[in-house]
């Protein structure tokens, strides 16, 4: 094929810097917003967005400047949860000049990733500007619709007063509510000449019988969800006063007393049930994954709301720039309380998170990793937990497990709304804040870690 020495050539780059361009646009378009692109001569704003209620199809003449830079490869510092971006000098001082907001949009075009800064805010920080260079996360900094309340509070002035109308779309809200759909038909109570619990257990071990913990040794009675005129039991109850109960008497009691003494036999059939991959820590008051035999990650593969998925449960944490050597063992928890609504009964799921320096013992890091991860993560990553725990908890058996005869749950309780919540209008304004200096913390904790 001939070709002339001196024909037009258009470089890659400029492929690429144009794909950048519509992606921006494409988003933009999807939130509801408008797109100018600059064109022609431009000192360094490649575009500018106006905000524009989707709702109503009111634009507000409140403007975001937007500079684009797409690469085709991966990002400086890349890392599965950010990267970096070192910003040209001259660049950077002519953003942070003039009236209007500016915002630095890094993307890969190829992968459809597209993440943001607020320029003005990001560099408020002398020692960043001196550095000038942005960090950006993977998950907090996408540049999608869950970004739309965050330019809207970019672009328009608190003062401005104005109102945008709710979202015009149905949204399924899902709560932390797992409800209980079966419970052990009858509850027995028998007398007993012992005192303590421990005296029990190891009158079980001399016999060599292993029994489960859905039991309560109170003022020499025993309560339990089990036979106690049956053997093993019959060792330790005085067999002519056993009685049995068809646990709605005791589960819909008005005598607060029997309601807590239930309350406590559905708390010791749970840690029965999760045994013995999730373990109770009567400290803490929370469930938590087992650390592996070898202290190898543990992954639980789950149904999410959406398709089959998979997440590490348990897993050791490096410090910075040396990838072997441990700071700790994260695993992932869960604090249950038993609840009554509406003559049903349901587990309320709280995720949380158990740091131990060897699979077992407590780390000495737990608080400030906990507190910083509670910073960090939004709702849909809480959200991800709490499904994956009620996958957990109802799974069904399989060929290598048996059904357990106590306890039972089904399904996550939500409700479907005719207007959509946009869940950042319910942060407060401080909380972005509040994430950079937790992420300032966490980096000092895996830098100055023994």
């Amino acid at each position: 094929m001939w070709m002339s020495m001196d024909a037009k050539k258009i470089h890659k780059n400029t492929i690429t810097g144009q794909q950048g361009i519509n992606l921006i646009e494409k988003r933009v378009l999807e939130m509801g917003f408008l797109w100018y692109p600059t064109g022609g001569i431009e000192a360094g704003i490649d575009g500018t967005i106006e905000i524009r209620d989707s709702a109503t199809g009111i634009a507000f003449n409140a403007i975001i400047q937007v500079q684009s830079k797409a690469t085709i490869g991966q990002f400086q510092a890349e890392t599965p949860e950010g990267f970096d971006y070192l910003c040209d000098v001259k660049d950077l001082n002519y953003w942070l000049q003039g009236n209007a907001p500016v915002i630095l949009i890094v993307s890969r075009p190829s992968t459809d990733e597209a993440y943001w800064v607020s320029i003005k805010d990001y560099f408020q920080d002398f020692t960043r500007r001196k550095a000038h260079k942005v960090h950006f996360s993977k998950v907090r900094d996408r540049f999608d619709s869950m970004c739309v309340t965050l330019l809207i509070h970019l672009a328009i002035p608190k003062e401005a007063g104005i109102y945008f109308s709710p979202t015009l779309s149905e949204e399924q809200l899902w709560s932390n509510l797992l409800e209980v759909t079966y419970i052990a038909e009858n509850l027995y109570i028998a007398h007993t000449e012992y005192h303590h619990p421990q005296e029990i257990w190891d009158f079980m071990r001399s016999i060599d019988e292993q029994v489960g913990a859905e039991w309560v040794l109170k003022n020499k009675q025993i309560i339990s969800f089990y036979n106690l005129g049956e053997y093993p039991w019959k060792k330790v109850c005085e067999l002519g006063t056993v009685e049995c109960f068809h646990t709605n008497e005791w589960a819909y009691s008005q005598d607060a007393e029997h309601l807590r003494d239930f309350v406590w036999l559905l708390n010791r059939a749970l840690q029965s049930k999760v045994r013995p991959v999730v373990l109770y820590d009567r400290k803490k008051s929370y469930y938590y994954v087992k650390a592996t035999h070898d202290l190898s990650p543990r992954i639980f593969a789950y149904q999410s709301l959406e398709n089959k998925t998979t997440r590490a449960v348990f897993r050791p944490y490096f410090r910075r720039g040396e990838p072997k050597r441990i700071i700790y063992y994260r695993h992932s928890a869960f604090e249950g309380q038993f609840r009554r609504f509406n003559s049903r009964w349901y587990l309320e799921i709280t995720p949380t998170y158990h740091f131990t320096t060897n699979g077992y013992s407590p780390s000495g890091y737990a608080d400030d990793a906990l507190k910083g991860i509670k910073l960090l993560e939004r709702n849909q990553a809480v959200l991800g937990q709490v499904v994956m725990w009620a996958s957990y908890l109802n799974k069904p058996p399989d060929l290598f497990t048996s059904k357990y005869p106590f306890l039972e749950f089904g399904q996550l309780q939500s409700v479907r709304l005719d207007v959509g919540i946009d869940d950042t209008a319910w942060l407060g304004e401080e909380e972005d804040d509040l994430v950079k200096a937790t992420e300032a913390e966490l980096d000092e904790l895996t830098l100055f870690a023994p």
